[in-house]
Formats: C-alpha cells, structure tokens, sequence
C-alpha cells in the first residue's frame, strides 16, 4: 500500500546554557596627570558594559569593559574625579554548538574595594556576577499531511515567533558641547551622566533603521564662586542594520546601550572653558522576530494497518509583547549628622531580576539614591542609599519559561529637604524591554506503515450510534472506533472537534 508524507519545519528553541559566572575586577589606577593628588577617596563605582558576544562552536566569549568612576577630596580640599575603563574578556564554555544563538545576560555587583595606595595610585578589586542564559533557535521537521493507507491525523495549530536574524553594531559618537552663554566658564568638572534612549525604529528590505536620542548632563565647578552648575544637552542617534529577511511586518527588540564616555573640556582664545568636547562609544543589539502559526502533526493511526509513530518534544518561542512601564519611588532618609544640603544628587539602578509568580512576573532590582555635600567644616563628604525595587507585572499568557530581556532606567530624580536632616528622595523608573515566552510542543517526526499488521474488524453494521459527554474529542471517538475523522464530522454537521454539550454521534465505518 502507498502512502505518502509531506514534511513542515517549524521553529524550535532550546536553552543551551543557563548559569552563573563570576567577572572578577582588579584594577591598578593612575590618575591622570591634570587631576590633583588624591587625599581622601570618598567613593568608587564601577559599572560593566557589554560591547559584543560572540558564540562559536561550543564556546561563548563576551567582551566589554567596566567602567570605573573615583570620587575623591583632592589636594586643594574639593571633591575631584577621575574615571577609567578596564577591558574584560570572558569565555563560556559550552555543552553544545548552539543554532542562531540569542543571548541574555544581567550583571549583578558583588562588592567592590577600593584603597589609595598612594597619592597618585588607586587600587580597585571586586567581582560582578554575570546571569547569562543562551537559547539555540533552529528548525525540526514534523509531519504535515499524510495520505493513503488510511491515515488519519491530529493537527494543533500553535501561535510562535520565528527568529529572522540578530544584529549587532559598535560606533562612536563626537560633538562639541557649549555651556550655554548664560552659564559660567568652568573650572573642572565633577560629574558628568548620560543616557540612551530608542525614539524610532524602522524595518524594510533587510535594514533597520535605527534613531534616539543621547541625553546628558555635565556638574563642574566654575572658575569663580561656591556652587556647582549644572549644564543639560541633547544629541541625536540614528544608525542603520543589516538583518536578511526584515520586513515591515517583523518586530524588532533593540537594546542601545551607552558603553563608554568621556568629556574633554576646551579652552577658549581668552582661557576660558565654555566648550566640551563629548565622545560617546555606543553598542546596538537587536534581534527580529517573525510572528507566525505552524500546525504540526501530534497524534496519528491508520484505519486499516498497525502504526510506529516517531515523536519528539520540543519549545517554541513567542513574543509576549514589550514592557514600557514607569513607576515611581519615593523614600524618606536621614542624612548623616552634620551634613548640609546636598551639592549633587542622583540615581543609579542595578541589575534587573525576574521571579515568575503566578500569572505575573515580578521585576526586582536596587535603586541606589547617591549624594555629594560638604561636612561641618566644608570637606567634601559622599552618602548614599539603597532602595530595593519591586514591581509586579501580569502576565496574560502562562508559558513553561520566560526570557525577560528588560533594562532599567531612572529619570526625574530630585529631592526634598525637610526638618532634622530628613530628606524625601523621589524618582520615576522607566522598565523597557521585551519578554519572550517558552512552551513546550510535541509533534510527530515521522510514520512507519507496518503492512505485515493488518487492522481486522469484527462484523459490525455500516453505522455505530455513540452516546458521547460534553467536552469528548472527536479525534479520540474516531480513533477508538478506527474511522476516518472526516466521516464522522461530516456525518453529524460538527465544526468543532470539541463537543460543547451531550449528545448522539453517529460514526460511519470508513476503510
């Protein structure tokens, strides 16, 4: 007897690494030769940015730098900083070669010390431990249609998102920054903080296009007076992608993230610093998704010989929609005694987590609420506070897993003095990103006919009466009476395989 079959392919996904490793830092710092002896340090902070991943064959390499901020009192009595990037290599090694990977990391901070070895040198150690999670996304074959030999098959229709490819790109941003004319010269700079954020993407013909926006803020003393001045500025991002395949009808989740910065002060004809110069190392991944339904065979008999079925069980990825929220925090806090109103203040988030609770996820992460003032004497002094973060978000769709790829962002950040050092620290947070679904599937890999186990029959009439419960399959009647599916839709007028009250249901006994 001939049969034949016709094969699909449907997407798959499979975590191929899902652990923790630890990114230690270990720094010997000068400072450079236009920054003041160091007398005090008052705080180090350290942040990692990752530039590229790169997986081959069973090895995952990751390569970044950790950017490294002293705040120190100088030799002139005024807080003074000085930055530094430490470059990091990272290796993974991995059980197997994974298919069109996409990788998700979070970087969490251990702890981290720092010590003046002498007025000149800085020694930095401490460890981050990076969360990463690596998904092999490929495609399987599974059965589609089958015809002859009476084979009768089961379809499940599933929603899933096709990977059409991944991107990523390294550039660098230059531009001149004015003061502003209402503003002082300046002196020396004190703190300078930015911020990326995607506007407008675009999909077509195989390119993204890409723009943002780079907002910054630069603190410096100016060359005359007590007080800091603040100076805000906006640049303009936009660049373009090579992804084979996108398509307007794609959804694309992109991450910008700014990996290093650096401020140049400039002086004018007169010996006046009005003018920054700005340089700015900016890394762009992304990955673009093809949202689609694939309808794999997952059960299967013949009317009229024995069967060996093949399975195979797997997942399928699906976009669960992005997650734009903002929230805001608000903490009451106690400044140390003898501390006047802060000269600066500002915020800064660390890594984001992610707890699966039921019918929602719960997003986790620190707030760390950071202040620059003066002692009673005037000597520069740094405080700062941690708030932990908690925010539930519901989930519509239940899934096996999640693979949250979410950033953290804070904005509008101030404070309120009040009575006996009590201060009121506000801030919005803004919680962008993505959340990709995991859910298992089983589907037939292929048929094995055994024509040597013919299906016998016990006489029986042309038409069985079957008294059948609300919520019976009919695939299961069928099968169990070893009848075409087809046959007995069609004989009682049914629609849906599900039946959605009692009733009658006549089978016919097709060969």
């Amino acid at each position: 007897m001939e049969y034949k079959l016709k094969k699909d392919r449907i997407p798959v996904c499979e975590t191929v690494f899902d652990s923790f490793t630890e990114l230690p830092v270990e720094s010997d710092l000068l400072l450079p030769d236009y920054c003041p002896d160091i007398v005090k340090i008052l705080k180090c902070q350290a942040k990692p940015a990752l530039s590229k991943t790169q997986v081959s064959a069973d090895q995952c390499v990751l390569e970044g730098a950790i950017l490294l901020t002293i705040y120190y009192v100088g030799e002139d009595g005024r807080l003074r900083t000085s930055e530094h990037k430490a470059e990091f290599h990272k290796t993974l090694e991995l059980k197997s070669a994974p298919s069109n990977p996409l990788v998700f990391y979070t970087a969490k901070e251990d702890y981290l010390n720092c010590k003046a070895v002498n007025q000149r040198r800085v020694d930095v150690r401490g460890a981050f431990t990076l969360n990463v999670r690596i998904l092999s996304v490929s495609e399987e074959e599974s059965v589609g249609e089958a015809q002859g030999a009476g084979l009768q098959l089961s379809h499940r229709s599933v929603q899933c998102s096709q990977l059409v490819g991944t991107a990523e790109k390294r550039f660098t941003i230059r531009e001149d920054i004015e003061l502003g004319q209402e503003k002082p010269p300046m002196d020396y700079l004190i703190r300078h903080s930015e911020q990326v954020r995607v506007t407008e993407w675009k999909l077509a013909g195989g390119k993204l296009i890409f723009k943002g926006e780079l907002e910054g803020s630069l603190e410096y003393q100016p060359q005359e007076g007590e007080g800091k001045q603040t100076a805000s500025y906006q640049l303009p991002v936009s660049q373009m992608l090579d992804v084979d395949g996108a398509g307007e009808d794609c959804i694309c989740h992109i991450q910008c993230d700014l990996l290093w910065s650096a401020i140049h002060p400039q002086t004018d004809a007169d010996g006046l610093t009005r003018m920054v110069a700005g340089e700015y190392t900016l890394g762009i991944r992304c990955f673009v998704l093809q949202e689609t339904s694939v309808l794999p065979a997952t059960d299967a008999y013949s009317t009229q010989y024995e069967l060996q079925l093949s399975q195979k069980q797997s997942s399928l990825m699906r976009a669960l929609g992005g997650m734009p929220q903002s929230f805001d925090l608000e903490q009451t806090v106690t400044l140390p005694e003898g501390m006047k109103e802060p000269l600066d203040f500002w915020c800064e988030t660390g890594a984001v987590g992610v707890s699966v609770q039921e019918q929602s996820l719960m997003i986790t992460g620190k707030l760390r609420y950071c202040m620059l003032g003066a002692d009673p004497d005037g000597a520069p002094v740094y405080w700062e506070q941690v708030q932990e973060i908690s925010q539930e978000c519901p989930v519509t769709e239940p899934a096996q897993g999640y693979l949250p790829q979410l950033s953290i962002s804070a904005e509008d950040c101030r404070y309120e003095m009040r009575e006996q050092g009590q201060t009121v620290c506000r801030c919005r947070l803004k919680v962008d990103g993505i959340i990709l679904g995991v859910f298992p599937v089983r589907f037939l890999t292929g048929i094995q006919v055994d024509e040597s186990q013919e299906k016998k029959r016990e006489a029986q009439s042309a038409m069985t009466i079957y008294y059948a419960d609300a919520g019976e399959n009919i695939w299961n009647i069928a099968k169990r009476y070893n009848t075409s599916i087809a046959a007995v839709m069609e004989e009682n007028g049914l629609e849906e395989e599900v039946l959605a009250e009692k009733r009658i249901v006549l089978i016919p006994m097709v060969g």
